[in-house]
């Protein structure tokens, strides 16, 4: 039987665990995490070994607004430029070479990662500076799926895709390029995408190799004051995204953001912030192909950030919030709920991938 002064004595102690565990980390550590969504974070390579690389990664899990921390993982790649994300899978760079890798292994629930080379994008692309807006994967498993899809902007002009059975590279050339956004879509067979600040869909056709555009007819537009669209028209940037639930529905989204400029307290560091202003989700018709505004997406969370963009169903990962965007906000990271058209920033820390949770 324990008595009054050894209950305040275990007590005591337990606080002061608790406490030192804080200020030890705040992340916790694991050998793998569960099938969710996650944003990838910092690594840090600890040694090398015969397998490959040793490593700590890190995570942004959104359902408990923690972050998690995967210790002593053996990656097959320890240092690339990271240039897009789909379906889990990375896609880098190797400079020495222009080569180009995909790989799994920011996976967390990955405990054997793997990587794919894929061929160089020579020296046309390579040599005259690279600016990747996005890349998207039409396969979830390019190791078992022999004759996949891979769309990517590598610089400003081009659109490029490889088809994994091929050696070269297809370039597309035009004017309404970069994109902000590119998705796959598995009901259409097609890549969709949007610039940055054109009102239209382009299409990447892989039967016939060719982009087509179509004009994105939005109908229903919420009613805003005339300030308020001023406001959104003039003083903030406009990208657009297209999106592709697990159900096949599109939609297309419109983000307005503020870029504000501030320095630090030493006066010597100049911070770029940008601040979201409004989202506006616009649901396709299939029938007639237009695009209705919509404030109620269901069960519904999107994720946007540097990644190819998608959805997931709240109710499948307990501690989402349905009917919210999650979104990458440089740096930082917040929940934008489209019922009350507000943010909430989640945290400070600074990411740009998305891991979509697919096995």
């Amino acid at each position: 039987r324990i008595d009054t002064t050894e209950k305040m004595y275990l007590l005591l102690l337990l606080r002061r665990i608790s406490k030192l565990s804080a200020r030890r980390d705040d992340s916790r550590f694991f050998s793998t995490l569960p099938l969710s969504p996650y944003l990838k974070l910092s690594g840090t390579m600890l040694r090398q070994s015969p397998e490959g690389y040793v490593v700590d990664q890190t995570f942004f899990d959104p359902k408990t607004v923690t972050e998690e921390c995967i210790s002593e993982k053996t990656v097959p790649i320890a240092r690339q430029y990271l240039t897009g994300a789909s379906k889990g899978w990375i896609l880098g760079l190797k400079d020495e070479d222009s080569k180009v890798t995909i790989t799994d292994q920011y996976k967390p629930w990955v405990s054997s990662p793997r990587v794919i080379s894929l061929p160089s994008l020579g020296k046309s692309v390579f040599g005259h500076g690279l600016f990747t807006m996005a890349a998207s994967f039409s396969s979830s498993d390019p190791v078992l799926d022999d004759n996949f899809f891979v769309a990517a902007i590598f610089r400003r002009d081009r659109l490029s895709l490889l088809r994994s059975t091929e050696s070269s590279w297809t370039h597309f050339e035009s004017k309404s390029l970069p994109a902000s956004s590119i998705t796959y879509s598995k009901r259409d067979k097609v890549f969709y995408f949007t610039t940055k600040n054109g009102i239209y869909l382009g299409i990447l056709d892989l039967i016939h190799r060719e982009i087509k555009y179509d004009f994105a007819r939005l109908r229903n537009l919420p009613k805003l004051s005339k300030v308020r669209w001023d406001y959104l028209n003039k003083k903030c940037i406009l990208t657009n995204h297209v999106v592709e639930s697990p159900s096949g529905e599109l939609f297309f989204i419109m983000r307005y953001t503020q870029r504000a400029m501030y320095w630090r307290d030493n006066g010597d560091v100049r911070i770029e912030r940008i601040k979201p202003k409004r989202f506006l989700v616009f649901r396709e018709d299939e029938k007639s192909k237009e695009f209705w505004y919509t404030e109620n997406i269901g069960d519904l969370c999107i994720f946007l950030g540097n990644s190819e963009a998608f959805c997931v169903s709240a109710s499948m990962y307990p501690g989402l919030i349905p009917n919210s965007i999650y979104y990458v906000r440089g740096p930082g990271l917040g929940c934008y709920n489209l019922a009350s058209a507000k943010p909430r920033a989640l945290s400070k820390i600074d990411g740009n991938y998305w891991i979509e949770p697919v096995a």
